[in-house]
C-alpha cells in the first residue's frame, strides 16, 4: 500500500525482516529463542549470495514484464504529448518529433540508468539474504505531460503565431519557453529534496486533493472525450484495463466471502497494458480497413519517420518569460512530484528496499534539469508507482530499468518512438490515463496519512480549481480571444455575439483557473486546518492566498496568466484593474475573521439521537425500533472515531 507522507520519515538504517504470514517486511529489532534469549536475524538465515556485476544486468522473465509495462506507460505519455501539440494546437508533426521527443527520452535514459545503478549498489551492499532489490522505475510525469502542453507550450505557440511568427519559428519559440519552464521545475525539485521542511507545512488534504484534482480533470475528463471519439475501440479497451486492474475474483461463483483480494493473472504473466493496446490496435485497423469505423484509415504513417537527437536549448533566452508567465505552474508541479516521489520511496522501503529519500529525489531532480538543457520542454521525470507491482508480482530486478532507459532514450534519437506514436491509434492507448486517474485519486485520497472522513469537505472544495481549468481549456480551444473576457469584455461580446452575463462567467472561470494547482493546494490546506480547529494556521494560509492573488500568482487577470504588479495594470472603463485588490481583500478579510475565531472558546457537540418507540402495531414497532437502534449505533461508532487532532477541537456539524 502506498502512503503519501508529509515528511520523509523513517530511519534509513532500519533493518527489515520478512513476515511470512503476509509476505511483507516489518522492522526487525530482536526476537526470542526457545530459552528466552535474544537472537539476531543473521544467526538464523544463511549468508547472502551476492550476484556478480554481470548477473545484475541479465534480465529475467520478470524484468521483461516490467520493461513492457514501463515502456508502454511512457509510450502512452509520448503519444498524448504529440496528440496535444499537433492536433490541439496545430504544431507541425515533423518539428514536434524533432524537438519535443528526444529531450524527454534523454531525461528518462539518464534517470533510469542512475536508479538502476543505485539499486545495484544497494543490492551488492545488502546483508539480508531475503531481500530482492527492484529498481525504482522512472518515466514521464503524466500530469505534467498533459499540463505543460496545455498551459505552457500550446499557449506560447499560439501567442507567437499571433505575433506574426511562422509555424516553424513559433514551434521553436514555444519549445524554448517549455525548456526554461521545465528547468525551473527541476530547480525547485532539487531545492525541496534538500529542504524537505517546505512541503511539510501544507496539510495532507491540500497536497492530495491538488494531485487528485489534476488526475480527475486533466487525465480523466480530458481523455474520456478522446475515448468516445471512437467509442467501440476506446470503450472496449477502457474496460479491458478495468478488468485487468480492478476486477478481482475469489472463487468460481464470484463471491468474496473472506473479503480477500486476488489479482487476475494473464497467460505467461503478460502485461495487461500490452495486451490491451495490441487488441485495441488490431481492432482499430480492422474497423477502419473495412470502413465501419467513425475514423478514417491513417495515411502516410511511415512517411513521418524522423531521426533526431537531444538539441541543446538556450533556456536563458526565455527564463524571464518562464518566470513571469509560468511561476504559478512551476512551483505546484514541483511540489506534487516531490510528494508522489516520497510515496513511491515509502512503498519501496515497506518491502525492504532501503532506498534513501534524498538520493532518489536528487536523481529525479537532476534528470529533469539535464533533460531541460537538452530539449525536454514539455514534461518532467518522476519515479513511477509501479515499483511494488514489479517487485511483488514480476520479481523484477534492476536490469529492466537499464534496458527501458536505453530503449526509450535511443527511441528518441532514432525516431521509433515518434513512429510508434503515429502508428498506434489514440483510442487504443489513451484509456490507460483513465486507469492512472483512478490510481492517483485512490492512492492520494484513500491511502494518505492525515486524511479523515470529515476532511471530505476540504477535498471537494479543492477539486474546483482543476475543474475550472478543464473548462477554461475547452473555452480556449474555441478561440484564444475568449481569454480577454476580463480585460476586454466588449471585444468578446462583439466578436461572438455573447451576452454580458456569459462573458462575465467566462472571465470568472479564467480567474479561478489561472494558477489552479497552487489554488487547490492552498484551498485544501486552509479548509482542512479550519475543520481541525487549527484556525491560526488556517489564517496564515488564507493570508498567503491574498498575497499570491495580489501579484497574479493565482487568480491572474492577465490573458496569458502572467504575474504582475497590480499598480502597473492600466485603468480601464471595465474596472478590471481593481480585481486583484478586491480578490485579495476577500482573502484578507476571511483570514482576519478566522484568526479572530481562534480565540473563541469552543466545546464539543455531543448530542446522541433520541430513540422513540410508538404504540403501534407490531410491524411498525419493530421497524421503528430497528431504525432507532441503527441510528444509535451509527452515532456511537462516530464517537469512537477520532476525527479531531486536538482535545479542544469541535466536530463538524455536517457529519
Amino acid at each position: 500500500m502506498l502512503e503519501i507522507n508529509s515528511h520523509y520519515g523513517g530511519d534509513e538504517d532500519t533493518e527489515l525482516t520478512n513476515d511470512e504470514g503476509n509476505n511483507s517486511y516489518q522492522p526487525f529489532n530482536e526476537t526470542e529463542d526457545g530459552n528466552g534469549g535474544d537472537i539476531n536475524i543473521q544467526d538464523v538465515m544463511p549468508p547472502r549470495q551476492k550476484k556478480t556485476l554481470l548477473a545484475q544486468f541479465i534480465p529475467t522473465s520478470g524484468d521483461y514484464n516490467a520493461l513492457t509495462s514501463v515502456f508502454m506507460d511512457n509510450l502512452a505519455n509520448f503519444a498524448l504529448m504529440v496528440e496535444l501539440l499537433v492536433f490541439v494546437f496545430g504544431m507541425p508533426r515533423d518539428l514536434v518529433t524533432k524537438y519535443f521527443i528526444p529531450g524527454p527520452a534523454f531525461a528518462i535514459m539518464i534517470g533510469s540508468l542512475s536508479l538502476s545503478a543505485y539499486a545495484i549498489y544497494l543490492d551488492r551492499n545488502e546483508k539480508r539474504p531475503n531481500i530482492l532489490y527492484t529498481a525504482i522505475p522512472l518515466g514521464l510525469d503524466t500530469p505534467s505531460t498533459i499540463g505543460l502542453p496545455l498551459l505552457v507550450c500550446g499557449p506560447a505557440f499560439l501567442a507567437a503565431k499571433a505575433a506574426g511568427m511562422s509555424d516553424a519559428d513559433a514551434t521553436y519559440d514555444s519549445w524554448i519557453v517549455g525548456c526554461a519552464t521545465v528547468f525551473l521545475i527541476g530547480c525547485f525539485k532539487l531545492a525541496m529534496s534538500v529542504l524537505s521542511f517546505t512541503t511539510r507545512q501544507f496539510h495532507a488534504v491540500g497536497k492530495a486533493s491538488a494531485l487528485a484534482g489534476i488526475g480527475l480533470a486533466l487525465l480523466g475528463l480530458d481523455q474520456i472525450l478522446v475515448i468516445f471519439e471512437e467509442p467501440v475501440v476506446g470503450l472496449l479497451i477502457f474496460f479491458f484495463f478495468f478488468f485487468f486492474f480492478f476486477i478481482y475474483f475469489i472463487n468460481l461463483d464470484g463471491h468474496n466471502k473472506q473479503g480477500k483480494i486476488l489479482g487476475v493473472d494473464l497467460p505467461f504473466n503478460l502485461s495487461g497494458v500490452l495486451v490491451s493496446c495490441v487488441i485495441g490496435t488490431v481492432l482499430f485497423y480492422f474497423m477502419t480497413g473495412v470502413g465501419i469505423s467513425v475514423s478514417d484509415m491513417p495515411t502516410n504513417v511511415f512517411s513521418d519517420y524522423y531521426v533526431s537527437y537531444p538539441h541543446p536549448s538556450n533556456i536563458f533566452k526565455a527564463i524571464k518569460r518562464a518566470i513571469t508567465q509560468n511561476i504559478s505552474i512551476v512551483i505546484p508541479y514541483a511540489i506534487l512530484v516531490n510528494i508522489s516521489s516520497v510515496s513511491v520511496i515509502d512503498g519501496a522501503r515497506s518491502i525492504g528496499n532501503q532506498y534513501g529519500f534524498k538520493w532518489v529525489l536528487l536523481i529525479d531532480s537532476i534528470s529533469t534539469i539535464i533533460g531541460s538543457l537538452f530539449g525536454c520542454g514539455v514534461t518532467q521525470t518522476t519515479p513511477y508507482i509501479g515499483h511494488l507491482v514489479y517487485h511483488n508480482k514480476f520479481k523484477a530486478g534492476s536490469s529492466y530499468s537499464t534496458i527501458s532507459g536505453l530503449v526509450i532514450g535511443l527511441g528518441g534519437f532514432f525516431g521509433y518512438l515518434g513512429l510508434l506514436t503515429n502508428i498506434l491509434p489514440k483510442p487504443a492507448i489513451l484509456p490507460i490515463f483513465i486507469f492512472i486517474c483512478f490510481e492517483i485519486c485512490y492512492e492520494t485520497l484513500h491511502n494518505t496519512k492525515g486524511i479523515k472522513a470529515h476532511h471530505s469537505i476540504a477535498i471537494i472544495w479543492a477539486f474546483f480549481p482543476s475543474l475550472f481549468q478543464f473548462a477554461f481549456i475547452i473555452i480556449g480551444q474555441i478561440s484564444p480571444i475568449l481569454a480577454n473576457a476580463v480585460v476586454n469584455p466588449e471585444m468578446v461580446q462583439e466578436q461572438f455575439g455573447l451576452s454580458f452575463t456569459v462573458v462575465q462567467k467566462i472571465g470568472t472561470i479564467m480567474i479561478l483557473a489561472n494558477g489552479f494547482i497552487c489554488t487547490a493546494l492552498f484551498w485544501g490546506t486552509a479548509l482542512a486546518f479550519v475543520l481541525e480547529n487549527r484556525l491560526k494556521k488556517a489564517s496564515i494560509f488564507l493570508a498567503i492566498c491574498a498575497i499570491l492573488t495580489f501579484f497574479g500568482v493565482i487568480h491572474s487577470v492577465d490573458p496569458n496568466a502572467e504575474v504582475y504588479l497590480p499598480w502597473n495594470i492600466p485603468s480601464s472603463p471595465t474596472g478590471y484593474s481593481n480585481i486583484p485588490y478586491h480578490w485579495s481583500a476577500s482573502y484578507l478579510l476571511i483570514a482576519a475573521i478566522t484568526f479572530g475565531f481562534s480565540f473563541i472558546k469552543t466545546h464539543e457537540i455531543d448530542h446522541p439521537p433520541t430513540i422513540h418507540t410508538e404504540e403501534e402495531d407490531d410491524h411498525n414497532k419493530k421497524q421503528s425500533t430497528k431504525s432507532a437502534l441503527n441510528k444509535f449505533k451509527f452515532w456511537k461508532s462516530n464517537q469512537n472515531e477520532s476525527y479531531l487532532s486536538y482535545s479542544n477541537e469541535i466536530q463538524s456539524p455536517l457529519l
